[in-house]
């Protein structure tokens, strides 16, 4: 939601929040996996398989050594079944990344991958698998392709350690290394943001398609609201049922997110609310935006880029993003306020 809040006819039980939209919430699902799949995963073992970094035989006979990965039983609700294929991609694609570790051999050039996924030549690319169009059926479709790739990623790993391209627990640090990440993701995602046009017009319109250039993976994300703040607008974001948040991309919300307090006051009276609470005075020419996060979209703001950065590298001006500016309690590049100042103004909800 964007503009001035109105309410949401959400039904759902307290604490779990339905999908309004399964059916986009799986088209993301289908969409994230056939990207990482052809572009990360079969693209790269492709490029290690024609170089003979990796032999054919080492590959086989590590599928042959891997031990057996059962698929799971699916829930009988359609949101947890929806979820849980978040969750599972969300892994799926963090294993994905792992592989983009330094192998002996030698280093694959990002050109290299590019052209090896036919980004240059289009008889090169891999094509998209269909899935069937009810969705029970291609919910059913995306488990057994999730369990496909699941197997080749666990295969490729142990073909990799066998032949000592990749030393034994690599993959599991830098696995652990990609969940620790946090909100440490949408800083590089605003920061990519401000330094290439291109890429910020389309975040703006096609949001978590956009992200993947990134190499970040999805999690329970669903449909990605990206906010930007200008001279004009300026754009706080807020959960009004609970506390739906983009987890992978900020990492864990504010403590204060999920309080009444704020729920309340940002809908009441949202300038009020950034002045008392949070020490950000926005101009009264500007106006302020509330967007209300749901299962279904999750969002995010763009905070302005700070006067006097044109010096500053992409990675330098990550720095000056921080999890309040992300959803629009603060600016990038300042202090956020206190606990115990946003608490007072919060009406005392520490």
């Amino acid at each position: 939601m964007s503009g001035d809040h109105t309410d949401h006819e959400h039904e759902h039980a307290p604490g779990h929040m339905h999908l309004q939209d399964p059916d986009a919430n799986v088209a993301a699902i289908v969409s994230d996996l056939e990207y990482f799949r052809r572009k990360r995963l079969e693209a790269r073992l492709l490029y290690m398989l024609r170089r003979g970094y990796l032999p054919f035989v080492n590959l086989l006979q590590a599928a042959q050594a891997s031990p057996v990965i059962e698929q799971s039983i699916p829930a009988e609700d359609l949101d947890d079944r929806i979820k849980a294929l978040q969750e599972r991609l969300n892994s799926l694609v963090t294993g994905i990344l792992s592989l983009q570790l330094p192998i002996r051999s030698g280093s694959i050039a990002i050109e290299d991958t590019r052209f090896e996924r036919g980004d240059y030549d289009e008889r090169l690319r891999l094509a998209k698998r269909s899935y069937p169009v009810p969705l029970l059926e291609r919910i059913s479709a995306l488990e057994q392709a999730m369990l496909d790739s699941e197997l080749l990623v666990a295969t490729v790993q142990r073909a990799l350690i066998n032949s000592g391209e990749v030393v034994a627990g690599a993959f599991d640090e830098r696995i652990d290394a990609l969940k620790s990440i946090g909100w440490r993701n949408g800083a590089r995602i605003v920061a990519r943001a401000w330094v290439d046009p291109e890429f910020k017009e389309r975040l703006i319109t096609r949001g978590r398609e956009t992200v993947r250039e990134l190499d970040i993976p999805p999690g329970k994300l669903g449909i990605l609201g990206i906010a930007e703040n200008t001279d004009t607008v300026h754009n706080v974001v807020v959960c009004t049922l609970c506390s739906c948040y983009p987890h992978d991309l900020l990492g864990n919300p504010p403590w204060w997110y999920r309080t009444d307090g704020y729920k309340e006051r940002v809908i009441a009276d949202a300038r009020g609310m950034l002045n008392e609470a949070f020490d950000l005075e926005v101009p009264e020419g500007v106006e302020i935006r509330v967007h209300d996060s749901t299962s279904d979209v999750r969002w995010m703001v763009i905070p302005q880029r700070p006067l006097g950065t044109e010096g500053l590298s992409e990675e330098e001006l990550a720095y000056l993003v921080t999890p309040e500016s992300l959803v629009g309690t603060a600016l990038a590049g300042q202090t956020p306020a206190s606990s115990a100042a946003v608490a007072r103004g919060l009406d005392g909800v520490l």
